[in-house]
């Protein structure tokens, strides 16, 4: 009896070892401990960015109306501008501002939005994020990392460009990965109703001509699917300027009366992109796991049977863990909001092994 206490409780001491070790990872990695000292900023060395404008670079790229799948048919987009900076501070706007419209080739364009994405090249961090307005910026807080920064404008042809009737209403709509930076040509909507069957392969292609594929009276709502097979649906955003209702009265909508839904009516004209962001479905266990439990070579004879049920602390460092690598792509602010969570949910587990150890030590006197 003995025996298996002290075992017991060299077990109890090894969890606490892990756990001190995470609690102290965390608070390096946020650049504070204890002690409340701020962090010194980290630093943007690189960032570059362009003004795409989509569908104007050589190439036909075929009917669609879906970025990515019109270059897989041979189109290009064309940087209208572009440039480079070198900051070395901890922030970063870039210049010029971008006009709201720029004329290229017989075409008019307007200012769609700006994909941001970052990476420290000293570690695995990233961040993304979409903005609108004449200028991108990012920033950066912490100690010891090195940022590079690309921005990337987009613009769109008014009017939807070849293929859309001059006088005829549209709706016109793409997929964006937040986190990739880039435009995807998987499906994404669900047309209805759709008794043809024509409506959702027509708007997954990006294009429905509201003038004759929406009858008079009638709505049609595209709703964006939730899950992609390793995305997440964010929000729809629409081009504002390009959003015509042909009935006031019985206005378009995006995002609106669900989330996920783009409701348009005969004539309106609607421009719209939905951001997806990326989901990591691959779990890991903590490191060292023989460390965590010492005893898994006697429990599973060298690995040969199942170890039995899963201890609850385990479980509860996990979704830590988990929580770590849910926000290690996503902007500054949200990475720390979630290290903050991480390290929240670890001292209630280390709260619990305190109160197991406590009642173990009670058994043994």
């Amino acid at each position: 009896m003995n025996a298996a206490r002290q075992r017991g409780g060299s077990r109890w001491n090894a969890r606490r070892t892990l756990l001190r070790r995470l609690l102290f990872l965390l608070n390096r990695s946020i650049g504070t401990g204890h002690t409340g000292r701020r962090a010194e900023p980290h630093v943007i060395s690189g960032a570059q960015w362009q003004w795409i404008l989509l569908g104007a670079g050589p190439g036909d790229g075929g009917s669609s109306h879906r970025v990515a799948r019109r270059r897989a048919h041979g189109g290009s987009d064309f940087v209208y501008n572009s440039g480079t900076a070198s900051p070395m501070m901890d922030s970063w706007v870039s210049s010029p501002s971008a006009p709201s419209t720029i004329s290229y080739g017989g075409e008019e364009y307007v200012r769609a939005f700006w994909s941001v994405t970052a990476h420290d090249t000293t570690s695995s961090q990233s961040s993304a994020q979409i903005q609108t307005g004449p200028a991108a910026n990012d920033s950066h807080s912490g100690a010891g990392s090195s940022w590079t920064v690309t921005a990337k404008l987009y613009y769109v042809p008014i009017g939807g460009g070849p293929g859309v009737g001059p006088n005829d209403g549209y709706l016109l709509i793409d997929a964006y990965d937040v986190q990739a930076g880039d435009f995807f040509g998987d499906d994404f909507v669900d047309a209805s109703p759709d008794p043809s069957l024509t409506l959702t392969p027509a708007a997954n292609d990006g294009y429905i001509d509201t003038t004759t594929q929406v009858e008079q009276g009638a709505a049609l709502t595209v709703a964006a699917r939730d899950v992609l097979s390793n995305r997440q649906f964010a929000y729809w955003w629409p081009i504002d300027s390009l959003l015509v209702s042909a009935d006031e009265s019985n206005p378009a909508t995006v995002g609106a009366p669900d989330q996920h839904d783009i409701v348009v009516h005969h004539n309106d004209r609607v421009f719209a992109y939905a951001f997806y962001n990326e989901v990591k479905t691959e779990w890991k266990l903590p490191p060292n796991y023989v460390l965590y439990n010492p005893w898994w070579w006697i429990e599973t004879h060298g690995g040969l049977v199942p170890p039995g049920p899963t201890d609850p602390f385990r479980i509860q460092i996990e979704a830590a863990s988990r929580i770590l690598e849910a926000t290690q792509s996503l902007s500054t602010d949200v990475r720390a909001r979630g290290i903050e969570l991480a390290m929240h949910q670890l001292s209630l587990t280390n709260k619990a092994l305190q109160q197991a150890l406590d009642s173990m030590r009670k058994e043994r006197l």
